[in-house]
């Protein structure tokens, strides 16, 4: 349980019930999990390149930099970022290396989170 704190703030009521569950809350989260989501979610290039990946099995590395019309070097960099916090994986084929999105939790989280973008999209428009 929390420690208790002198304050200033002077209040009629207090809602023990309310603090109590809102701290019990804060607790049953990870929120160092959510912040690292919302940093991929910093860029939008690693947001698009997520959006492409989302939207078929695999594309290599001139792929993506053809679709977003990027340089090869930026695209290759946000890749390794996004391989690195485990929302991608890749394998090589020769020369080539094809990229696909993660089955892990966070590869989820980050598809959810594309799939809302999207929707908010629609319903903005």
């Amino acid at each position: 349980m929390a420690e208790k704190i002198n304050r200033s703030c002077k209040r009629s009521y207090i809602n023990h019930d309310k603090i109590l569950k809102l701290q019990q809350n804060l607790v049953s989260k990870d929120y160092n999990q959510m912040g690292e989501l919302l940093s991929v979610f910093g860029n939008p290039t690693r947001i698009k390149i997520l959006d492409c990946l989302a939207q078929t099995d695999e594309l290599c590395v001139c792929d993506i930099a053809d679709i977003l019309a990027m340089d090869i070097s930026t695209i290759s960099h946000q890749l390794k970022n996004l391989k690195m916090k485990g929302y991608l994986k890749k394998r090589r084929d020769g020369l080539t290396i094809y990229y696909r999105l993660s089955i892990q939790q966070n590869s989820k989280e980050a598809l959810n989170f594309i799939y809302t973008i999207n929707n908010f999209n629609i319903l903005i428009k």
